[in-house]
């Protein structure tokens, strides 16, 4: 069932919140979609010969950049974050921890958000975020509808990298098998790199990048602002709560 949920998921893509914003335009080339990109992982699809559609996304997007920054405490200079090590033993009842009430449509950065919240609240456990992002070129080849998708991620007492994607998966896998679930080429992920710089320029003749970020980072950006000097070290429980209501019937606690 949860892998009929995962191609689901690849060919229809996300559902937007209402107050979704844009991360991003990509102009395509020639015979080449242009793609918005939100912030919520979310790809549209815009045609050559329909570039009058882009015209809001272009507004909003402009907007979005030219509105003031507004402080943040739980932003700060970035400081030094370790992932609790967890015992293997210990994986199957973060596992069975984890709020499985999940609406219909709901987005994997409040998704991961609240079940990092929740082990953290209940056992103190600091785990990190798995950021799987795919290239503009991998995009279009396959016509994805999203752009990155993010998970918790563990870090066991032998050093493994374990995702717990209660969504798609039905118990917790390796980084890797999590990573060859999404990127159906199983190619390796470019891992050494500035977000900003993949925002820029990523290299097209890969199929995706990677980042394990702090607990914390709820989406991509928040990985933009750590590059930029502005780490985020803490909680927003406005963040967590809007999360929670968005992509869960019930609460965890």
């Amino acid at each position: 069932m949860k892998s009929l949920l995962l191609m689901a998921f690849l060919s229809i893509g996300f559902h937007a919140v209402a107050d979704d914003s844009i991360h991003s335009i990509v102009r395509g080339g020639a015979g080449e979609p242009h793609l918005v990109k939100f912030n919520s992982g979310e790809v549209k699809f815009i045609e050559q010969g329909q570039e009058h559609l882009l015209a809001p996304f272009e507004a909003k997007l402009k907007f979005t950049k030219a509105a003031p920054v507004s402080e943040n405490k739980m932003f700060s200079i970035a400081e030094d974050f370790a992932p609790t090590p967890v015992p293997e033993s210990e994986l199957q009842n973060i596992w069975n921890r984890m709020n499985p009430y999940i609406k219909r449509k709901s987005e994997c950065s409040d998704r991961a958000h609240v079940w990092s919240f929740d082990e953290f609240q209940k056992t103190g456990t600091k785990s990190q975020k798995a950021f799987l992002m795919l290239t503009n070129a991998y995009i279009v080849r396959n016509r994805y509808k999203w752009w990155f998708h993010v998970a918790p991620l563990y870090t066991t007492t032998s050093g493994q990298k374990i995702v717990m994607d209660y969504q798609f998966l039905d118990r917790p896998v390796t980084f890797t098998e999590w990573k060859n679930h999404l990127v159906f080429s199983k190619r390796d992920c470019v891992a050494d790199f500035r977000f900003l710089d993949y925002n820029e320029a990523a290299d097209q003749t890969q199929d995706c990048y990677t980042k394990h970020e702090p607990m914390y980072y709820y989406i991509p950006g928040d990985i933009g602002n750590f590059e930029s000097g502005r780490g985020k070290t803490g909680w927003s429980n406005a963040e967590v709560n809007g999360a929670r209501s968005r992509a869960f019937f019930k609460g965890s606690i």
